[in-house]
């Protein structure tokens, strides 16, 4: 396999903590807006790439070079913002069973935005793009991963089937019936 990073991979994995700070370095800004496009919030995707980078920091004396460096942290990424939207749905359901009494003394907090992203502001602001990430969300974690790393990060159908660890007809079947659910969704808001 030809991996661009394999020296620094095998550095990192004799314990070399400044090939895997090289490793952050070059894929955080890729993992950050990954985690973004899939949780659509910019604090949480902060959460989600700080664990990503975390796990794969632990992790990798155990990574076996069967795939790419970029595969595996995509597939950590992607795992820990599906994981992240599943413990957020069950904090929702929580939330909305609780009394009225109970969310009054809830501690309301503002979700604070770093103003050095402006990219990720732009975007915010686009309305087509709030619409579909409302809409996305209506997708489940496997669509929305799938559909994301598609056509946000340009992955090709086996990359992303290495990432989301399915086979990729599962993955076609993922991204067909996400785009049918938006394309409908969007011709349902106009």
């Amino acid at each position: 396999m030809n991996d661009p990073d394999l020296k620094l991979v095998k550095k990192a994995k004799q314990g070399d903590q400044h090939a895997f700070g090289k490793l952050v370095k070059k894929y955080q800004n890729k993992i950050l807006y990954l985690a973004y496009d899939l949780v659509g919030n910019y604090t949480d995707a902060q959460d989600v790439a700080q664990n990503t980078f975390l796990h794969a920091f632990k992790n990798i004396p155990y990574f076996r070079d069967e795939s790419s460096f970029s595969t595996w942290i995509y597939r950590i990424a992607t795992n820990a913002a599906i994981d992240f939207q599943r413990s957020k749905k069950r904090r929702r359901q929580i939330f909305i069973n609780q009394s009225k009494y109970d969310e009054q003394d809830q501690p309301y907090l503002e979700n604070v935005e770093d103003p050095a992203v402006s990219i990720i502001k732009d975007l915010e602001n686009s309305d087509l793009k709030e619409l579909i990430s409302e809409l996305m969300e209506q997708l489940s974690p496997q669509q929305r991963a799938a559909f994301v790393l598609k056509f946000f990060h340009d992955k090709t159908t086996e990359e992303i089937a290495k990432i989301i660890e399915c086979n990729p007809v599962t993955v076609r079947g993922h991204l067909l019936r996400a785009t049918i659910k938006l394309r409908k969704k969007l011709k349902d808001e106009r």
